[in-house]
């Protein structure tokens, strides 16, 4: 119980310096006029004995003290938090001495005195109660929605370092290539991955789109991460590895509707590429001989929709400054204000537009068109895979 509590109040510490300043302004006010009737229900209670003008100066200072104490625990300055609260205290004190200085007798004469005097008492005590209860009320009820409210800002904060460390941007040059890649979530917590490995044959590039977003995905992508790398590193064609990669994923997903779709590159030697596709859209190839742009498309169950499926792979020969653009659906379907596609002809393009230009700026270039194109609504990822000089 008490470790609860404990959580409580940091979770309560953790919320208030997340109010604006203008919400954080209005909960003072707030707790400054709650607190101030105080003074005017201990005056009802005790008789009207107090001049007017020291009740209304007692409620003022109570009032600020508790609304100093709100500010004090919104700063985490627990101590000042603390002290003002017993200032508080402590004017109630000095205030009951300075009463009985100032004390003053009303007369109230026939024979209603007596009910006058009980209905004064009574309104004292269930306005003060009321009081009370109210303020503890408000507090409860807006701590809690504020709690949800950390807790969220928590999770979408793990959410975002699970994607900076699943999608980073990727910059590499191994056996005759140099790959660049970038992602782009559309929420903290997207679904694509990229990566690249070394294996035995040369160098393995891929990327990947996980259905789904949030916390859940993100576990599942780092799942898929582990095993691809694993896979990545044994020698043998894509079609196995694939095959291997579906029935893991078949295996681990925790929905029927969880599937991967999945685009990979093993770059040999002597500019031999192998490709293969799984539910993804096709790679561009840009020639740089030719200076055309065509599309590797392989049309195959995407990774864990069926535990039986079987993949193909295909070999590509590239020349130096050749490209290779890997990509997941969120950049070629992005839609312009009449609801047409960006698509991969206008990606093309642009890659063929400066082939020469580091692989960075060419990324740039892509990402640029496309925000300028449409809105984002979907996770965006391009690898760039270029050959070197032999």
């Amino acid at each position: 119980m008490l470790k609860g509590i404990f959580h409580r109040r940091r979770d309560q510490e953790q919320y208030l310096p997340t109010l604006p300043r203008q919400a954080f302004g209005g909960l003072m006010l707030a707790v400054f006029f709650t607190q101030a009737c105080t003074a005017l229900d201990i005056d009802l209670m005790s008789g009207l004995k107090g001049p007017f003008w020291w009740v209304l100066s007692k409620g003022a200072l109570f009032g600020l003290a508790v609304a100093l104490s709100l500010l004090a625990t919104r700063n985490q300055k627990r101590f000042l938090s603390l002290a003002a609260l017993a200032v508080a205290l402590i004017l109630v004190y000095v205030f009951g001495r300075i009463d009985s200085g100032l004390a003053q007798k009303i007369a109230l004469s026939g024979p209603a005195q007596q009910d006058v005097l009980w209905r004064v008492v009574m309104d004292g005590t269930v306005s003060l109660l009321a009081m009370i209860l109210g303020y503890a009320l408000l507090f409860r009820s807006m701590l809690s929605q504020g709690i949800k409210h950390v807790r969220t800002r928590a999770e979408l904060a793990l959410a975002e370092q699970v994607q900076q460390a699943l999608a980073p941007p990727l910059a590499v040059r191994s056996a005759g290539y140099e790959a660049q890649g970038r992602s782009v979530p559309s929420s903290q917590m997207g679904g694509d991955l990229l990566d690249a490995v070394d294996d035995p044959a040369g160098m393995a590039v891929y990327v990947a789109d996980v259905a789904g977003h949030g916390i859940q995905a993100g576990v599942f992508m780092g799942m898929v991460k582990s095993s691809v790398r694993t896979a990545l590193l044994r020698s043998g064609p894509l079609a196995g590895l694939l095959g291997d990669l579906n029935r893991v994923v078949f295996a681990v997903k925790t929905t029927p509707a969880t599937y991967v779709t999945f685009a990979c590159l093993r770059c040999g030697k002597n500019g031999k590429v192998e490709y293969s596709l799984a539910g993804s859209g096709p790679i561009l190839h840009y020639r740089a001989r030719s200076m055309t742009t065509t599309q590797l498309a392989m049309e195959q169950f995407p990774l864990g929709l069926f535990g039986n499926a079987t993949f193909q792979s295909g070999v590509v020969e590239i020349e130096p400054g050749d490209i290779l653009a890997l990509l997941t659906d969120g950049l070629p379907e992005t839609m312009d204000v009449n609801d047409e596609q960006f698509g991969f002809d206008r990606m093309g393009e642009i890659i063929a537009r400066k082939p020469a230009a580091p692989l960075s700026e060419i990324t740039e270039s892509v990402f640029e068109a496309v925000r300028r194109y449409g809105l984002q609504t979907d996770d965006e990822t391009l690898v760039l895979v270029r050959a070197a000089s032999r």
